[in-house]
């Protein structure tokens, strides 16, 4: 597979294209860069051995699906991080409409759904240099031609339900759409994307389970999310306000 279109995109925008064959992990690759550049990279790899999601949990990562890491300038607040995964996740969910896909909804706070089955996942992580430089490297997995299979939810892939022939030409669309929204949250329109998100949420106004990171469960209704990203949750003791979890399906 050719990436030069991918790349030359990628350069206008000012980013250096890394596309390694394999790696533990492209997050620790853009880290490594930023590091010794002191500029943004976009790192793909073709299959990772030690690909990771949300809480340490393993992502598999073989062949033919996407394994990506975004690195970006860090000028929000950690009550605004939350924004750089919803323009990640309606990123996706637009290039893959270029390729007659429906149905895409949104788990929170990460995951990405086609008709109820987890076709792609993300994670943030900070990152900043001696120099007070700030960096947030958005780590992103799709899969493209697989997907695992798993006792805790259904997975698909994206020739299951989309016309995308090769993680090249999804690419493409991908990252043009991706730094066009990323360009806007300047111009603050943060609250734009954030609608934007909520109108594809699964669950909202359902009865959940919530796996919280003690490993305690609470139970309520999903009424929807803040724009800080927090989860608002209904039961016996009021709405109150979830920052991190996972919906348990």
């Amino acid at each position: 597979m050719s990436f030069f279109k991918v790349k030359n995109i990628l350069n206008n925008y000012g980013y250096e294209f890394i596309h390694l064959k394999s790696t533990s992990t492209t997050m620790d690759d853009a880290k490594k860069y930023i590091k010794q550049n002191n500029r943004n990279c976009v790192v793909l790899a073709d299959q990772q051995y030690e690909g990771k999601g949300r809480r340490g949990n393993k992502w598999e990562s073989p062949k033919g699906n996407v394994h990506c890491s975004i690195s970006v300038n860090n000028f929000l607040n950690i009550k605004d991080h939350f924004i750089f995964s919803v323009i990640t996740a309606i990123s996706i969910k637009m290039a893959l409409e270029n390729f007659d896909a429906k149905n895409i909804k949104f788990k929170w706070p990460n995951d990405i759904y086609c008709n109820n089955k987890k076709f792609a996942g993300i994670i943030l992580d900070t990152y900043s240099l001696k120099n007070y430089k700030h960096y947030m490297i958005i780590g992103l997995g799709i899969n493209v031609v697989s997907s695992p299979i798993l006792s805790e939810y259904p997975t698909t892939y994206l020739k299951e339900f989309s016309k995308v022939k090769n993680v090249p030409e999804f690419l493409i669309f991908f990252y043009k759409i991706f730094f066009e929204n990323f360009n806007k949250i300047h111009n603050s329109q943060k609250n734009l994307f954030i609608d934007m998100y909520k109108k594809s949420l699964m669950f909202v106004g359902e009865k959940i389970q919530i796996k919280l990171n003690d490993n305690s469960i609470v139970n309520g209704t999903f009424k929807g999310i803040n724009n800080d990203g927090s989860l608002q949750l209904q039961n016996e003791h009021g709405l109150t306000s979830v920052y991190s979890g996972t919906i348990q399906i």
